[in-house]
């Protein structure tokens, strides 16, 4: 069988995995077995418990001093605070597209987030779970584990950057002629002053306006450290030593014969092979409700969004890790890795950012309706094309 089939299989797989899951997901919204309630509490499990419990799992498999040399490519490969690689490219390519379209201040910073910031715990981790049984990586060994470690590796850096650099952002930013209620104004008429009350609680109510909130709430640097520090990432903090610690891993956790093995440990590595499915199912229960309605997003800013982060970021990525690939920086495994995660959609926790900041909900709902309804199949033409060339 040619490389062009085996690909084209193993692509077509993962794209069939990620649809089927998503449609089952809309259709037992549809039919109110999954109802809003549910698929909020279905969140909260994913979030505190289950991803942890895959994020702790595999970072005691995965991790290996001997392996810090790659752990420090991947964080270069995803840091913004020191404007390398995807962030600070992604931003770029967005505010090239953003100025090409005419796009405001909001809607730029809109842009760019959506085109830097990539999801890394649903079709991305799907991906490198089915390329990792399929017959082209079998050349590799341990390319599933070593795919998903990386994958998850680079999840817990770049939710930092999500909750830094994206949450400054998306803050709204005041445009002129963007506010049609003049306060001074109404003030000095009794007769407005019940007009633009109802007028402000219509603002400041609505979690899902775009327009610049009239009275805006500061967050203290507190607050953001406390949405960084979110389950995963503690999950990852507390399996990071214990991966190190000498022998720990091999008598006490995952190793022939280790205490936790056949346990407490396989009871949390069960725990975390449902996050992938039901991610997927919780999407799909999201994108059968369709998009709001009051969404002012233009169809023109929805199409840069897609071509930026579905065409231009993977064709970025394939230049950077396949020059590092090709000097011998990073092996072959990380290389598909970093590549799966460039070709990869809009991360989904910035809609819980643009909640907090109160500020085009409703536009990103839209955008997620659009891109996750297709991201599967980009997703399986880039794969395919990455396979055939690394293999």
């Amino acid at each position: 069988m040619s490389i062009y089939r085996d690909s084209a299989i193993v692509s077509i797989d993962g794209t069939v995995i990620v649809i089927v899951m998503v449609a089952a997901g809309a259709v037992m919204t549809r039919y109110n077995i999954l109802d809003k309630h549910g698929a909020e509490s279905l969140g909260k499990l994913i979030l505190n418990l289950l991803l942890p419990a895959l994020l702790f799992t595999e970072m005691i498999k995965s991790l290996d001093v001997s392996k810090f040399d790659q752990f420090a490519i991947l964080l270069f490969f995803c840091t913004g605070k020191t404007y390398l690689v995807h962030v600070f490219l992604g931003c770029a390519v967005g505010w090239i597209l953003a100025k090409i379209t005419k796009a405001g201040k909001n809607m730029t910073r809109l842009i760019m987030a959506c085109i830097a910031f990539q999801d890394t715990t649903a079709i991305p981790l799907i991906f490198a779970q089915v390329l990792g049984s399929g017959d082209v990586t079998k050349g590799d060994k341990h390319f599933k584990e070593d795919a998903v470690g990386f994958v998850l590796i680079y999840t817990v850096f770049v939710t930092v950057y999500k909750w830094t650099v994206s949450y400054g952002m998306l803050k709204p930013v005041f445009e002129s002629g963007q506010v049609n209620l003049d306060i001074n104004e109404s003030l000095s008429n009794e007769k407005n002053l019940g007009i633009m009350e109802n007028q402000i609680i219509g603002i400041m109510g609505s979690p899902t306006s775009s327009m610049v909130q009239v009275i805006p709430v500061k967050k203290s640097w507190i607050w953001t450290i406390k949405k960084i520090m979110n389950p995963p990432i503690y999950a990852t903090i507390v399996s990071i030593p214990l991966a190190l610690i000498p022998y720990m891993k091999e008598y006490v956790f995952c190793g022939s014969g280790a205490v936790f093995t056949q346990n407490i440990f396989a009871a949390l590595v069960t725990m975390g092979a449902t996050v992938s499915p039901l991610i997927c199912i919780l999407l799909g229960s999201k994108l059968s409700k369709g998009y709001p309605a009051s969404a002012d997003i233009s169809n023109l800013h929805i199409a840069m969004i897609l071509i930026g982060k579905e065409v231009i970021m993977p064709l970025i990525g394939l230049g950077l890790a396949g020059l590092f690939y090709h000097y011998g920086i990073i092996g072959r495994v990380l290389c598909v890795s970093i590549l799966i995660i460039y070709a990869g959609p809009t991360s989904l926790q910035l809609l819980m950012i643009c909640t907090a900041h109160q500020n085009q909900v409703e536009n990103i709902s839209k955008i997620y309706m659009i891109m996750y309804a297709t991201a599967a199949l980009p997703m399986a033409a880039w794969t395919m094309g990455f396979l055939i060339i690394l293999y």
